[in-house]
């Protein structure tokens, strides 16, 4: 049987399995009913039977041609049926009529003295009836004795029904059984996809095979070995990630190094324009380096082995702010905090690296003279780690773009490389964090690391 191909495991199983008991039981139903019209006819023949024997008793064939003699009272008493009408002949053997029904066809004749029954259509109705030949002193007589077949459908039914309801009452129980028998059985598969459907396309562990049934464990072997190859892949990637932005920064400290001379030597003192397109350069440079470099670090095969503890935001948002107090002020930024207590489970330089980009991120935005406040607060979501200001904003369809790496809005002035927002990404979905970007209050962005479910209640067990 073809099933097609978009159906589950669940509806093949069950297909297979009451597709064919289906048929099963409509080729029951047929034979059940045949059963039950045969049982019917045998019940009800014996009174054709009877009744043409009655007949029978009523032929005289003492001259040349046999003679027929039947009172109406005794017709009458043949003929009375609550349930179906009942016709009857009596012919000779040239087919001449002597009593009864003269469109009665008289059918096919009977060998000897057996009765033959058969099954026909007379004046729009079914009917059944008997022949019956007797040979008299006057010659061969064939009566045939018929009735509609009312009672003996009514009986069929009634039989039929009888056979089918507990037919019916199996097949629902095996059903029962048989649906939530496959249920039970791929229970199994159900939690493994459930586990796999929970995973973040960077999770690539092991699925256990062990506990898993036995027809699938190739399977999930051949799964894992894909897992390692891609966990093999990825760590490729991140080694020459982190090896890359290792072996710029010496080439950039030595270029750095060299313009520092040259200033000292007054190299650039009629052409300090072009002075500032280099530093600027090299700052952009070296700021995509570290940016290259965290992002490495930030991947989950590279973070695998690492515990998670407690982190306290508060303590971890004041930290963060103090670093960038300097930079602040150059820039004619007012950079603030505003803390509560609130703790989470994660890494603690991880957490740090997240917050430094998102403060990093606000102040190359925010003109000068503008206000950047960095928070931790319990919100009614969970611990909150967030960073306002005041700056232009992110227009609502460009809020989700600004994760992906490398993507910057389009006519922004900023210096940024557009890896701080995605690694931040990575940060947030390691942790099982959320990300919201909602509007301050009354001018510009707040973006908030929201810990749902991750609140360290006292003693440092995760709620």
């Amino acid at each position: 049987m073809h099933l097609p191909a978009h159906l589950g495991l669940h509806q093949r199983l069950l297909l297979a399995i009451l597709v064919p008991m289906s048929l099963v039981f409509v080729l029951n139903v047929v034979l059940d009913y045949r059963l039950a019209k045969e049982t019917a006819d045998r019940a009800y023949d014996q009174s054709l039977t009877d009744a043409a024997l009655d007949i029978a008793a009523h032929i005289q064939g003492g001259g040349s041609h046999p003679d027929f003699e039947l009172s109406s009272e005794a017709e009458a008493m043949l003929r009375r049926d609550a349930a179906d009408k009942v016709y009857f002949s009596v012919r000779d053997r040239e087919g001449k009529l002597l009593a009864g029904d003269v469109e009665l066809p008289a059918g096919r004749h009977p060998a000897g003295k057996q009765f033959l029954f058969d099954d026909s259509r007379f004046k729009g109705e079914n009917i059944r009836s008997a022949a019956h030949r007797i040979e008299t002193p006057g010659g061969e007589v064939l009566i045939t004795v018929a009735e509609t077949t009312a009672k003996r459908d009514r009986a069929s039914r009634h039989i039929l029904t009888a056979m089918v309801l507990p037919n019916l009452g199996l097949i629902a129980s095996i059903f029962l059984v048989v649906y939530f028998g496959v249920r039970r059985g791929l229970k199994p598969l159900v939690k493994i996809e459930e586990q796999i459907a929970a995973r973040s396309p960077r999770d690539l562990r092991e699925i256990e095979v062990g506990t898993a049934p036995r027809e699938i464990q190739p399977m999930l072997s051949r799964l894992n070995q894909l897992f390692d190859l891609l966990r093999e892949a990825s760590a490729a990637q991140q080694r020459f990630l982190a090896d890359a932005a290792h072996q710029l920064r010496t080439p950039l400290a030595g270029l750095q190094t060299h313009i520092d001379l040259g200033i000292e030597e007054g190299r650039f003192r009629e052409d300090s324009e072009r002075l500032a397109h280099i530093q600027d350069a090299i700052a952009r440079m070296a700021h995509l380096v570290t940016q290259l470099l965290s992002y490495a670090r930030a991947e989950p095969s590279a973070t695998a082995n690492q515990p998670f503890e407690a982190v306290p935001l508060h303590a971890l948002a004041e930290q963060s702010a103090s670093t960038f107090l300097d930079r602040a002020i150059c820039k004619g930024i007012d950079l603030g905090f505003d803390i509560e207590p609130a703790s989470v489970s994660g890494i603690a330089w991880m957490l740090r690296e997240a917050l430094g980009n998102l403060i990093d991120n606000a102040l190359r935005y925010t003109p000068a003279g503008g206000v950047v406040t960095v928070r931790s607060r319990m919100g009614e979501d969970g611990p909150r780690l967030e960073v306002e200001d005041d700056g232009p904003g992110i227009p609502a369809a460009e809020r989700e773009r600004v994760f992906e790496r490398f993507y910057r809005l389009p006519g922004t002035a900023g210096e940024g490389c557009g890896l701080g927002l995605s690694i931040v990404r990575e940060i947030a979905e390691l942790h099982g964090a959320r990300i919201a970007v909602e509007d301050a209050e009354k001018r510009g962005l707040r973006i908030a690391l929201v810990f749902s479910g991750l609140e360290l209640v006292p003693g440092g067990a995760v709620s």
